[in-house]
């Protein structure tokens, strides 16, 4: 029988091998990035880097005494093991030190101390880390897909399964995002580019349904390794140690070996066909571009001030088309919130959108906290509030009190006289954002028309009158330059159910 000795062309030169590792690690980090979200980075190319070096040059090795006395499935396995769990090992001490690096001098952009960073990991929502412990889970059945490449020494073959599986873990990606789409509002699909992002955007779920989940990944976990064993088992018995196949006494047809390099060729150009295709279909992402530019003074984030460019604006009921129009400028932020989570920037970014010919000063900001806002001292100038017939005073906390009620409340009303009294007390205010960094209590005034205006319409539509601040039980008016005292001081707490002393 006539034997044909020549080898097929394989990778296992050592130059050649962790020139591979390397280019690999890197397409696998740019897929886990684009596809999963942020579990790929610096320490997934370094893991997969190093791990699939270090199992492929194992597999390859020649005349060693574990391949004379284990069979082709065992030596599989112990490389599939080493292979998992090298790489979990390796990427979670990078990604530890990655995020030591993040409260040391070079890695701490934010300028928070180690106390501060640490807290706020631990502060960040149980939707969060279900989110990127779910993509973890798929990050690493990708991963783990990957171990034939380190068994397989037949170029087309090595290529064909690197297209095939990347399209598969495209597809599975692209399926469960379409899942989570099910679940939020079509108007928040656009800024979800990756499948982290689809999580955090799907919102909590279900005890059962989470339970169902991580069920769901522990199989498909399961069903991919034990076919990543099978699968590479049989083409780590392709060849002997002599790099001769197997099967070099069968002689394989011409007409055979057309229909398999029709095959091949067919795979993996439909394979690249389905993960360039998605690639391009994906949205970009633009939710990085911004940060936090302004901040709500207060727990307010309705009709509470907020500062911007250093300077105090208060919302007012005017239109205003920046949304379209403007150009945004960042993100407006509630008191204390960090811009910076992915949670933030896909769930919540209110865009502060400013007026580029400068025609108007107003700022106009659009997310969960939609508003137009004017800077309070062309508020003040205006004083539209002289035409209202109705004032209340709203609570700090009113829009979580009415969350609960068919109508506003968190509020109580004021009599017109006060008002009165109060702006002839302080006819000019000046308010600084420093007032507003400490305070026991925090009241807004607004003025109506009616009460309908209030109760049945939008109570943000009325007009700003003031605010009252509360600091050691003493009232100022907007400013703790102007302590309110006297007959105003009175009938202010009578109006809060107090007396006045």
């Amino acid at each position: 029988m006539k034997y044909d000795k020549k080898e097929p062309e394989t990778m296992d030169a050592d130059p050649m091998r962790l020139l591979v590792s390397a280019i690999l690690a890197f397409t696998v980090m740019l897929f886990i990035n684009g596809f999963v979200g942020s579990m790929g980075g610096f320490p997934a190319f370094v893991a997969f880097t190093l791990v699939f070096f270090r199992i492929r040059t194992r597999a390859g090795m020649e005349n060693g005494g574990m391949q004379q006395e284990l069979s082709d499935r065992q030596i599989t396995g112990r490389l599939l093991w080493k292979y998992a769990v090298g790489y979990l090992v390796l990427w979670g001490i990078l990604r530890i030190a990655f995020l030591i690096s993040r409260v040391t001098g070079w890695g701490n952009i934010n300028g928070a101390s180690a106390v501060e960073y640490v807290r706020q990991m631990w502060n960040t929502s149980l939707l969060e880390k279900w989110a990127y412990f779910f993509a973890g889970m798929i990050m690493f059945a990708f991963v783990l897909s990957m171990f034939p490449l380190a068994v397989i020494r037949e170029k087309v073959r090595w290529i064909r399964y690197a297209l095939v599986d990347g399209a598969v873990f495209a597809l599975v990606c692209l399926g469960i995002n379409g899942v989570c789409r099910l679940k939020f509002e079509q108007k928040s699909s656009g800024r979800a580019t990756c499948l982290i992002d689809h999580l955090l955007l799907c919102g909590r779920m279900r005890t059962w349904q989470e339970i169902t989940c991580l069920l769901a990944m522990v199989v498909f976990i399961l069903v991919i390794g034990a076919f990543v064993f099978s699968y590479a088992s049989r083409q780590y018995a392709v060849k002997n140690i002599d790099g001769i196949p197997a099967s070099a006494g069968e002689e394989e047809s011409r007409r055979h070996r057309m229909i398999r390099k029709i095959v091949t060729v067919g795979c993996s150009i439909a394979a690249a066909a389905i993960v360039v295709v998605i690639v391009l279909l994906m949205p970009k992402d633009t939710a990085g571009d911004y940060t936090k530019v302004a901040e709500f003074l207060t727990e307010d984030t309705r009709m509470g001030p907020m500062e911007y460019g250093d300077a105090v604006y208060v919302p007012v009921n005017e239109e205003a088309d920046l949304e379209k129009n403007g150009i945004a400028q960042g993100y407006l932020a509630e008191r204390g919130e960090r811009c910076d989570s992915r949670f933030y920037q896909l769930a919540i970014a209110n865009l502060l959108y400013t007026d580029p010919t400068g025609k108007t000063n107003l700022v106009q900001t659009a997310g969960t906290d939609g508003g137009t806002y004017a800077p309070v001292a062309l508020v003040e100038t205006d004083k539209a509030w002289e035409t209202d017939d109705v004032f209340l005073l709203w609570d700090e906390d009113w829009a979580l009190e009415s969350a609960y009620s068919h109508e506003p409340t968190g509020y109580v009303a004021c009599p017109a006289d006060l008002i009165q009294g109060l702006r002839m007390q302080f006819p000019d205010v000046t308010y600084r954002t420093a007032d507003f960094s400490e305070y026991d209590a925090y009241f807004t005034l607004r003025g109506y028309q009616e009460m309908e205006q209030a109760l049945e319409e939008d109570p943000v539509d009325g007009d700003w009158v003031g605010c009252i601040l509360v600091k050691d039980n003493k009232f100022y008016f907007g400013s703790y330059e102007n302590q309110i005292t006297g007959i105003c001081l009175q009938q202010l707490r009578k109006v809060l159910g107090g007396n006045a002393k």
